[in-house]
């Protein structure tokens, strides 16, 4: 069996997050997969910043804004009521084959392990993303799955 590597893993903690926080099924699985998509593309925030602003203004200039309030827990934007992460929006499909790569156990191990931490974890905690990175992702990212 492949070691599972992080991508998966914060696209399953991602969509328990959302779940968590009220967001129905697809929905969390979109964001889920945008959140992992976000944090391999935007290491830090003050470059994910930057980028946002120009990304806003290019989108903004097509006539089609996008929103960021609709995910703003997440710090995500949306476009069309959908997660939209380097230049693209992204569903539960997207998520769906990203962690059946895997194969369906592992995508289910991976899924109940992201449950199960999620679960344990305070609400104020899955409400902030720096302190969901700080006392969620990096103490657990490089768990065995």
């Amino acid at each position: 069996m492949a070691e599972v590597g992080r991508f998966p893993k914060m696209a399953a903690l991602q969509k328990y997050r959302a779940l968590a926080l009220g967001y129905p099924e697809e929905e969390a699985e979109a964001i889920g997969i945008a959140q992992a998509t976000k944090y391999a593309i935007f290491k830090n925030l003050h470059v994910y910043g930057r980028r946002r602003e120009r990304e806003a203004a290019s989108w903004a200039r097509r006539g089609r804004p996008l929103d960021y309030e609709k995910y703003a827990v997440f710090q995500l934007a949306a476009l069309d009521g959908r997660p939209f992460v380097g230049g693209r929006t992204y569903t539960a499909e997207d998520y769906r084959r990203a962690l059946l790569r895997y194969g369906e156990e592992t995508a289910r191990r991976i899924e109940a392990w992201a449950k199960d931490l999620i679960e344990a974890t305070p609400r104020d905690v899955l409400e902030d993303e720096r302190k969901f990175y700080r006392y969620v992702w990096l103490p657990h990212r490089d768990d065995p799955v």
